[in-house]
């Protein structure tokens, strides 16, 4: 299981080394309504990583919500290990559009730290800062017992702060900054208030498509809705 940052891969081309991105869930809440909290919990599987996300949800009005997402990630093999964490934060707009369709688009401010380490005949190690502002639209289709979800992430990743002896430190300070879009397919389905959730997502660099990064995510948890005014 796997997810977010700077983490261990082991390519074809570049052998062990860094994978410098894997995206994180995106949150789609469903929202319909003032006071509606969702909140969740799950785990996520990438090529490099392996972590534990934490997402919550609330409407404001019956018109505008918040999100707000975590995301802890630790990888390793043989001499090599990372980790990193992630902290994202955003308002959206929510419309239900008939009975079953619901919009929401969303206006997201991630920050970021990662770090990763080899040691062989002697220890390589880079660490950076990060940032990603993005921009989130989805519609989902809502019964009691089941939702699905298409949505997509148009971002921009920035590096700051980076440094080590790693060999990739003077490429990442020189190209640090990265166009991304990400589409996503979402399940949910259980009880009213309580569903299980699949998520299958890719991710594309329009920057550079060579980049060190992971092109997919699989998803799975647990979503708990806290709705005062069920539809």
């Amino acid at each position: 299981m796997k997810n977010i940052a700077i983490l261990l891969v082991c390519g074809a081309l570049t052998g062990c080394g860094a994978v410098y991105y894997v995206p994180n869930t995106q949150n789609v809440p469903v929202m319909k309504n003032e006071g509606q909290t969702n909140i969740s919990f799950g785990l996520n599987v990438s090529e490099s990583t392996d972590g534990f996300e934490f997402q919550g949800a609330y409407g404001l009005t019956d018109k505008i919500a918040i999100q707000l997402n975590t995301d802890w990630v630790k990888a390793s093999e043989g001499t090599s290990n990372g980790s990193g964490y992630f902290v994202e934060l955003g308002p959206g707009y929510y419309k239900n559009l008939s009975e079953h369709f619901v919009f929401e688009t969303y206006g997201l401010l991630g920050f970021g730290s990662t770090k990763y380490k080899e040691n062989y005949n002697e220890i390589s190690e880079i660490k950076t800062n990060f940032f990603r502002v993005g921009l989130q639209p989805s519609i989902s289709f809502t019964t009691k017992y089941f939702i699905a979800s298409l949505s997509g992430r148009i971002a921009n990743l920035n590096y700051n702060s980076v440094s080590g002896n790693y060999y990739d430190v003077d490429y990442l300070k020189a190209n640090n900054s990265y166009w991304l879009i990400e589409p996503a397919l979402t399940l949910q389905g259980g009880f009213e208030d309580v569903k299980l959730f699949l998520q299958v997502q890719l991710s594309e660099n329009l920057t550079d498509q060579y980049f060190y990064q992971d092109y997919s995510l699989v998803s799975l948890g647990v979503k708990v809705n806290l709705n005062p005014k069920k539809n």
